[in-house]
């Protein structure tokens, strides 16, 4: 009898109910909001159009201009933990403001804010009438407490999460 059970045949059978249980799963976490829609397989890409997240970076005493930084290294920090925000309220770990910091050495010591902000469509009254607004979707508050320390606080989908990051010896040996 186990000489006429085709293994392939299961196999294949696994991995499309696996498919489908992703696709529902995928589906539930757009619907509550904790993933964009056009990452992680793109099953509900098409339900909203692309949100263009954006991150801008403020001085924490001038929260009205945003300041020229690289995001390179903060970028290359979240690949393979948060890729581009899909997990829209996910923490930023403290690797990835190390990584900021050792890009924007001229950034040490000053109190930042980070703010994401992606775009959103609301229905108006009129159901034809769509509109288009930039919302924000999160921050992070960076404060210093000595010249190697710094406290962050992460602020994503209604919940504060406070940790404290230090710098590595090697990048504060570098520094002026």
């Amino acid at each position: 009898m186990l000489d006429n059970i085709d293994i392939r045949k299961w196999i294949i059978a696994g991995l499309l109910i696996l498919h489908i249980a992703w696709i529902g799963n995928h589906m539930r976490w757009v619907a509550s909001g904790q993933i964009n829609p056009w990452k992680l397989g793109g099953y509900a890409m098409y339900t909203i159009p692309n949100s263009e997240l954006r991150l801008g970076v403020y001085l924490g005493n001038r929260p009205d201009a945003p300041i020229i930084v690289n995001t390179t290294g903060y970028n290359l920090a979240t690949r393979f933990t948060n890729k581009a925000r899909a997990f829209r309220c996910a923490d930023v770990p403290a690797a990835a403001l190390l990584a900021f910091f050792e890009e924007n050495r001229a950034l040490i010591g000053s109190n930042l804010v980070f703010v994401y902000s992606e775009r959103q469509f609301f229905r108006s009254p009129p159901p034809t009438k769509i509109v288009s607004k930039r919302v924000l979707t999160g921050t992070i508050r960076v404060a210093w407490q000595d010249t190697q320390t710094f406290t962050y606080t992460n602020s994503f989908c209604g919940n504060k999460h406070t940790a404290s990051a230090t710098l590595p010896e090697a990048l504060f040996a570098t520094l002026p």
